[in-house]
């Protein structure tokens, strides 16, 4: 327990200030809390008990994936902005337009995009993207993917040829097409 704020209140301040890599370590263990935590920007979610080989992997996974993401975003003749139809995606500033005009993302949101528009015609699995984006291996059934690439097409239907254009690959995954 934390004496003042509780950590879903912590990430949420440490998201909107920073980008430092976020792990929530928490006795709350139901999947309507972990959703909540990595909604709210956490790069992991561990509950308790954990084995501290588990939580150094973990940290390591972390470190590894924000560092890659450190490198492939400062390289000086490296896009740094993609355009699909009329959306556009800015990874200097973290910043999604479409038509012109901004679209709200939460962090995931935007790197899930960001992904996919920066891959465009390239099709990834869902313990790709969730390794890529969310930075771990998951074992087991997952459905965040899909339900992030519902509500990016959800978000996009301003434009329905951007909205359309992800799409899944049947007993594969998903693929930005355009």
């Amino acid at each position: 327990m934390l004496p003042t704020l509780d950590g879903f209140e912590i990430c949420r301040i440490l998201r909107r200030e920073s980008e430092v890599p976020i792990l929530l370590l928490t006795a709350k263990g139901e999947e309507v809390d972990r959703v909540v935590g990595l909604e709210l920007g956490a790069d992991d979610y561990i509950t308790k008990p954990f084995s501290i080989r588990e939580l150094i992997a973990r940290v390591r996974n972390t470190l590894r994936r924000t560092r890659y993401l450190e490198e492939s975003h400062t390289g000086e003749n490296e896009e740094q902005h993609f355009w699909t139809g009329s959306l556009e995606i800015d990874l200097n500033s973290h910043e999604a337009r479409l038509a012109g005009e901004p679209l709200s993302l939460k962090p995931k949101e935007f790197d899930l995009l960001a992904l996919l528009v920066a891959n465009k015609g390239r099709a990834f699995t869902r313990d790709q993207i969730l390794e890529r984006v969310w930075g771990y291996d998951y074992i087991g059934q997952t459905r965040t993917v899909d339900v992030y690439i519902s509500w990016l097409r959800e978000k996009l239907q301003a434009d329905p040829t951007t909205a359309s254009s992800i799409v899944t690959i049947r007993g594969v995954g998903y693929r930005l097409d355009g």
